[in-house]
């Protein structure tokens, strides 16, 4: 059983197929001049308009990309490009790798980094974004929906603030996590560049997304044949995109229905599991400013990594955090800067669901962890017992 959708997701029939067509039939170089390659561009650009039109933006505001961690390097590292040499970056303390080690790297280049604080639920308040922001600030990068616990930021505040407070400033959002599950309302927002990524939505690996409104400028990061209107040079993955394409259609259509389903898949399983582990801990908003697909646990006196590798020997794959950190032995930085005591961050796993998972899956699923989790308490019981004697 596989609940770990937040690292990547099953590829669709749908997103497989149209993948499968562009490698095997429509195969086409986009900047070839003969008939394959004038079919590529055409389709290549009804690929673009597809999105747009799920996005409500325009075509020629949209770029592809390889995946969200090139996207959000394109728009951080071009904004401090634009600025000059000098400037405040604002990101919240619990964004994606690709963001928080970009923006560090930045910061050693001498730009002014400073992080907005969050919630012991992982939710920014924008009350503590206001008074840093001033007209040296360059950029602001918040996600919408926290890749480990859920956690909705309140994005439409944010931009409210940046307008009135930091006009100049670039506003940049993380939606890997929320693209093809919820409404992404662009305009409310006022953000200027969005970051969105393919193989969360049931599309392959190596297909990602970024929307820069209109007069937004970036410099290049990789000079070459000028594709996507010179702001990432590289022949197109057309067998990506159209795969990307495919899979976020499904998802726009069938949004509602898809999201109700998910979220009953989550309720069995909470609920399952509080009735067998009184004792479990939720990390993260239990309201409405959480998205159903994402559940952050922590289940003290049991270490996750001893916790995960114990459920993957049963068929349940879960995991510990982001999957870019899985390989980390410091804890999730995500949940420290929630502010939770060490004990409970290590005892933290995260389980995530699709459109695939089901109520009896969640049954099951919740059934092994409450059987491990009171097995290895034993153990590790005992083995205190054995060390008092």
């Amino acid at each position: 059983m596989y609940f770990d959708n937040s690292a990547t997701t099953r590829v669709s029939e749908q997103a497989a197929a149209a993948a499968l067509r562009a490698m095997r039939e429509d195969y086409g170089n986009p900047s070839s001049i003969h008939g394959k390659g004038v079919a590529a561009f055409h389709a290549l650009s009804e690929a673009r308009a597809s999105l747009a039109r799920l996005l409500h933006v325009a075509a020629d505001e949209l770029y592809f990309t390889s995946c969200g961690t090139e996207s959000n390097n394109i728009v951080l590292h071009g904004a401090a490009r634009l600025a000059g040499k000098q400037g405040k970056i604002l990101i919240s303390a619990v964004e994606h790798p690709s963001v928080h080690e970009t923006a560090k790297r930045l910061a050693g280049l001498g730009y002014q980094l400073e992080l907005i604080p969050v919630s012991a639920e992982g939710v920014f308040d924008p009350d503590a974004l206001e008074p840093l922001l001033d007209e040296q600030t360059i950029l602001v990068s918040i996600m919408h929906v926290n890749n480990e616990t859920g956690a909705i930021q309140p994005l439409r505040q944010a931009g409210q603030l940046i307008r009135r407070l930091s006009p100049r400033a670039l506003f940049h959002v993380d939606a890997v996590q929320s693209f093809g599950r919820l409404p992404l309302p662009l305009a409310d927002w006022q953000a200027d560049a969005v970051t969105m990524s393919g193989h969360k939505i049931h599309a392959p690996k190596g297909i990602g997304l970024l929307w820069l409104r209109a007069g937004v400028n970036l410099p290049s990061l990789m000079q070459g044949g000028g594709q996507e209107r010179g702001l990432r040079s590289g022949t197109e993955n057309m067998s990506g995109i159209m795969a990307f394409v495919a899979a976020a259609e499904e998802c726009y259509s069938r949004m509602e229905l898809h999201g109700e389903a998910i979220a009953q898949v989550r309720d069995v399983f909470l609920s399952e599991l509080r009735r067998g582990l009184p004792q479990l801990l939720l990390n993260g908003p239990a309201d409405e400013h959480a998205v159903s697909h994402i559940l952050n646990i922590s289940l003290p006196g049991v270490r996750s990594e001893v916790l995960l590798h114990s459920l993957e020997m049963k068929g349940l794959y879960v995991s510990a955090g982001s999957a870019c950190t899985s390989r980390s032995t410091r804890g999730s930085r995500i949940l420290q800067a929630m502010g939770l005591p060490k004990e409970r961050v290590d005892a933290a796993i995260r389980c995530s669901f699709s459109r695939y998972n089901t109520p009896e899956e969640a049954v099951q699923a919740a059934g092994l962890i409450v059987e491990t989790v009171n097995e290895l308490s034993g153990l590790i019981n005992l083995g205190k017992r054995k060390g008092r004697k």
